[in-house]
């Protein structure tokens, strides 16, 4: 039995290790290790957030988006304010341009990103979290707090958390007064405020400082009538006032520790170390992976491994993120698909590729999952019609990770679109009926990842002419929302310090354009010929680009059998390890104690956070019946039954058996 499980364990962990070479499960968040913020992922979530007795607060966002890259710095200093709250809050982030939490992200229906969700405790696997989506540190504190002080309400907290519920009379706080506490004050506050909570929180890692809360109504006797104030209550039974001054939190808290010595301040720093690693579970050390593209000759020039990373990300990943995608969706991805397969420069694998997914889509009448979308694509694929399973950036790598890559990618598609729809009029048939920019437009609306990004983009499509949808003012078009784009973001946190953001094209590619003064025939000419099937850098078999660019390599179609091969082994893999992950996860639901811990039914409105208890215990009650939870009085009447029938056999046994041999007056 030990042999097997640690095959079983073994096969998980090479899978892991070795399938995340495939995709971009290599590509690193914008988290470290050494941040506070705890970095979930697919295999840690549920251990960590599922059932926890801690609030969590977690960001939902892509690692490639810009507006993530600029706004994790505030969420690395949002994780060092509140790492103090530990064990009544913590703060996660989830990566969702990773491969493996795409599921994982699809289960909580994440859209926009950044996304927020806050989670009470106790909260079960369906519960989906509270979404919030400003980026206001102050906002989404003041939503933590909400939380917090709802689960004191009307749940049972933890025996690990401080008493946060005001209390009512000051002799109630002599129960909670150990040895330890050298100092005991209260909080006097308005009701609605969050000072008291915040200053109870910010001091709980100080064992000899003891705070607690009051409101108005309840101290009027006593005479106070300055609000907020904090009053310290002396061995002598007198009180202190203390911050007289400066009643803010930075105030209270700063007066609170004054009265503290270095050798208790040094006592709540070694608290603080006691927080928990933010390492995944299943976390190795990530090393800086030099990417590809510092492998290769990367002279301006549009690579086909970008063109198919772009595309492997784009319906692995964003599409496949949807639990459900119908109507508009639905409409806007048969449109994507359609210029795809028309448009499309592609190697003739991907294109037969892209055409049977074209052929499938048109089958489909009302609406499909993210998880049909995936099961389709890949039982779609052939020896002769594939989707390369991986992602390398070459033009689009930049100097770490973050930088780059997707987005990069995207917009290379999208001119490679444009200029394949200009040369297939010029080719073909005049009358063009696929409307590129619309089907640009519909993707970002309804599946590209980053919200900004998708704001400023309908902004500039919602000034799109029917001259722009023609095929050559196409071209145009994009070109200036690009460089639009470029300027915007020139200078950004989120620009690659060593790939300035520039007006393309640079001097350097087109002499004749002239960047200040632009001649738009020129830059016309230039981006057909720059963006034209000819010139796309096709993979060769070494890891440098040919002078030329064009050389086609013979490796590529010898290994064209083991990428078919490598697709569908995988995917035999995964469903092992799918199947083995649910057995476990069977067992363990089947070993759980009877205890059947009450959870609550958050949902946020404009005004706050209000709970509908009668819908609570109708949830209970179902999960009591569908989830066979046994309570002690089922369990105590099992032992009495077994008990009854275990006596019964012994009287029959000696009914029959003993009974029968033993014969005292046998003559009778």
């Amino acid at each position: 039995m030990n042999v097997v499980y640690f095959l079983v364990q073994l096969v998980i962990v090479l899978s892991n290790f070795g399938l995340s070479s495939q995709g971009n499960s290599k590509v690193k968040g914008l988290y470290k290790s050494t941040d506070d913020v705890f970095i979930l992922n697919d295999v840690n979530f549920d251990k960590n957030v599922v059932n926890s007795e801690s609030v969590w607060i977690v960001e939902f966002y892509n690692s490639w988006c810009g507006h993530c890259v600029k706004f994790s710095p505030k969420w690395k200093r949002f994780a060092t304010d509140l790492k103090g709250w530990w064990p009544v809050v913590r703060v996660g982030a989830v990566d969702c341009a990773m491969d493996d939490n795409r599921d994982l992200c699809r289960r909580f229906d994440v859209k926009g990103i950044p996304t927020f969700r806050l989670f009470p405790i106790y909260s079960d696997e369906q519960f989906k979290g509270i979404s919030y989506q400003s980026q206001d540190s102050e906002l989404l504190e003041q939503a933590v707090l909400d939380v917090v002080i709802n689960c004191t309400l009307y749940l049972d907290p933890p025996k690990i958390w401080p008493k946060l519920k005001p209390l009512s009379e000051m002799h109630e706080i002599w129960d909670e007064t150990k040895d330890d506490h050298h100092y005991v004050a209260f909080v006097y506050e308005e009701p609605g405020s969050y000072l008291g909570t915040q200053v109870i929180l910010d001091t709980l890692k100080y064992k000899h400082l003891l705070v607690r809360r009051m409101l108005k109504d309840s101290v009027k006797k006593f005479g106070v009538h300055k609000f907020p104030s904090v009053f310290l209550i002396n061995r002598d039974g007198t009180f202190t006032e203390i911050a007289k001054k400066d009643h803010s939190r930075l105030g209270i808290v700063s007066g609170l520790t004054n009265l503290l010595t270095s050798e208790q301040l040094e006592t709540g720093n070694q608290y603080l170390q006691l927080v928990p690693c933010n390492r995944p579970e299943n976390d190795t050390d990530l090393t800086d992976n030099k990417q590809n593209g510092d492998r290769h000759n990367t002279r301006p020039a549009v690579y086909m491994r970008d063109l198919e990373s772009t595309l492997h990300y784009s319906f692995r990943q964003e599409i496949a993120l949807y639990r459900t995608i119908d109507g508009e969706r639905l409409s806007a991805l048969r449109q994507y698909i359609n210029i795809l397969v028309k448009y499309f420069p592609g190697r003739e694998e991907v294109c037969g590729f892209l055409q049977k997914i074209s052929e499938w889509l048109n089958t489909v009448d009302t609406e499909i999952s993210g998880d049909q979308w995936v099961y389709t694509i890949d039982e779609l694929q052939t020896v002769d019609n594939y989707l390369p399973d991986k992602i390398e950036w070459v033009g689009c790598a930049g100097s770490e990770p973050r930088y780059r890559g997707y987005p990069c990618g995207m917009w290379t598609l999208f001119h490679t679109l444009t200029v394949g729809a200009y040369d297939y009029v010029q080719k073909g048939p005049k009358d063009l009926k696929l409307d590129v920019l619309g089907a640009i437009q519909n993707y970002m609306k309804y599946f590209f990842g980053c919200e900004t990004c998708v704001k400023h983009f309908l902004a500039m499509a919602s000034k799109i002419t029917l001259a722009d949808k023609s095929p050559g003012g196409a071209v145009l078009w994009l070109w200036n929302a690009h460089n639009s784009a470029n300027k915007r973001l020139s200078g950004d946190e989120s620009e690659d310090p060593k790939h300035r953001k520039i007006q393309f094209p640079s001097d350097k590619l087109c002499t004749e354009c002239n960047s200040a003064d632009w001649d738009e025939e020129k830059v016309f000419d230039f981006l057909v010929k720059f963006y034209g099937k000819n010139e796309i850098v096709l993979p060769s078999d070494n890891t440098e680009e040919e002078d030329d660019g064009k050389t086609v390599s013979t490796a590529l179609k010898e290994n064209k059998d083991l990428d078919w091969w490598e697709l569908h082994q995988r995917k035999k893999d995964l469903e092992k390890i799918r199947t083995l992950r649910q057995k476990k996860v069977d067992r363990l639901k089947r070993r759980k104690d009877s205890k059947f811990v009450q959870k609550s039914v958050i949902t946020y409105k404009e005004g706050g956070v209000d709970e509908d208890l009668a819908a609570l215990q109708e949830e209970i009650s179902a999960q009591r019946l569908n989830g066979w939870v046994f309570s002690n009085v089922d369990m105590s009447m099992c032992i009495v039954f077994y008990v009854i029938c275990t006596c019964l056999i012994l009287l029959l046994y000696y009914h029959f058996i003993v009974r029968k041999k033993y014969r005292p007056f046998k003559f009778l």
